[in-house]
């Protein structure tokens, strides 16, 4: 079964398509990678990969190409060794063209229903920032796919919680619509389904005094209604939605924690709810080499290879900090006070599906031996493994999706007894 993964963030200027190239790169090292640009205003993708695109996007909505035809592969000059064999992408148009970056509702479908077909185990999606409907359309109902945000820039971090919220919410509204098989079943509760969307209201409305989170929400309905019908869905739909977040430029545990992760979380838990299921899949250290790789276009997963011997006194302080917590939380091995002469591992290039748990914690350790470029691809390794474990341990549609949805599959995945002609 495919999986296919946004890749989205609350605003621009957090690094989510220099995320999304290196993350699928890791990705194919595994198994066939597809990566679709469908940040279609910006031409991003092809502007960080420098390969010769025959076909793309304008093709496939213009010219009527098949999408699995618009497939890119990287040239010898990108991955000499071929050890990128597995990725490909589809790029979005050369300049920004109305009707593909504004899609109509009906080449939005005819979109989805292709990227369903393409060959591939792992579709990563780098969506447009921001939050529109060629954004909402394409993310799970269970999860929230792969939120990039960064110390760097703290409103898209608040932003990216909105992602979360619009997620949730819309899966809400398609239970409680008033032609749903919910309202169908429970008709003679006609008061208490129009008290449930009232209450809906005022906590999507920020504008709207009264409830702010969905567990307010849950509270005033509980002492309303007592046990229900509508307590147990909206309980169910809250506590199941996985939230999975990756911190760009990471520069140090404590400026992290209270510039990123700690706002994002309390926003979740002040406007949404405290019960959601967050999951931190990794973070990549801030480096100039990965501004620079862009710029060559060249991302940092094919520049060449290299290997640094370090010694204790020279790792990184942000990397040692976090060898301290991480031996503390998974006993790992500290670090060595005595020089270490050992050269370190290229993880990336040993990447691999095979126990992809016990690979994060020896990634992990390898991480607190290397600097610059390697250490970045040690990071795209761990986060690679990270999604692994959970691709092979939690069923299908816990983190991204098996296949994305139009609205009308989307009621019949909701109600999956619902009679088709509905």
């Amino acid at each position: 079964m495919p999986r296919i993964i946004t890749v989205s963030s609350g605003k621009g200027g957090v690094g989510k398509t220099t995320f999304a190239v290196n993350f699928a790169l890791t990705l194919s090292r595994v198994a066939p990678t597809i990566l679709v640009d469908l940040d279609t205003g910006t031409s991003s993708i092809r502007n960080t990969l420098d390969t010769p695109v025959n076909r793309d996007l304008y093709h496939f909505f213009r010219k009527g190409q098949p999408l699995s035809d618009c497939l890119t592969r990287l040239d010898h000059r990108c991955d000499p060794h071929n050890l990128f064999s597995n990725f490909s992408f589809v790029a979005a148009p050369k300049h920004s063209i109305e009707e593909i970056t504004n899609w109509s509702d009906q080449s939005r479908w005819k979109l989805v229903h292709a990227i369903n077909q393409l060959p591939a185990k792992f579709i990563i999606l780098d969506l447009r920032a921001g939050l529109d409907a060629n954004v909402i359309d394409f993310l799970p109902l269970s999860n929230s796919g792969i939120l990039v945000f960064t110390p760097h820039h703290p409103a898209a971090t608040l932003a990216a919680g909105d992602i979360v919220k619009s997620v949730l919410f819309r899966k809400l509204r398609f239970i409680f619509s008033s032609d749903s098989p919910f309202f169908r079943q429970h008709g003679s509760m006609a008061h208490e389904h129009r008290l449930v969307n009232d209450l809906l209201d005022q906590v999507e409305d920020v504008y709207e005094e009264g409830l702010s989170s969905l567990d307010d929400f849950l509270e005033d309905l509980q002492n309303s209604l007592g046990d229900n019908p509508y307590l147990k869905a909206i309980t169910n739909v809250v506590h199941s939605f996985g939230v999975y977040f990756v911190l760009n430029m990471f520069d140090g545990v404590n400026e992290s924690y209270e510039t990123a992760v700690k706002p994002f979380v309390q926003y979740l838990t002040e406007n949404l709810s405290s019960q959601l299921r967050l999951t931190n899949l990794g973070w990549v250290v801030k480096d100039e080499a990965i501004h620079e790789a862009n710029c060559a276009r060249r991302p940092i997963l094919l520049q060449n290879q290299w290997r640094k011997t370090v010694v204790e006194t020279d790792l990184d302080p942000i990397m040692r900090e976090l060898a301290k917590l991480e031996t503390s939380v998974l006993g790992l091995p500290k670090p060595q006070e005595a020089p270490d002469t050992k050269t370190p591992e290229d993880v990336l290039l040993h990447i691999s599906d095979q126990s992809p748990l016990d690979r994060q914690l020896e990634i992990l350790n390898s991480m607190y031996r290397t600097q610059g470029s390697l250490q970045v691809r040690n990071n795209f390794a761990y986060l690679a493994h990270r999604a692994l474990h959970i691709v092979r341990s939690l069923p299908a549609d816990t983190f991204g999706q098996s296949r994305l949805l139009t609205p009308l599959e989307i009621f019949h995945k909701i109600f999956p007894h619902t009679p088709p002609s509905i």
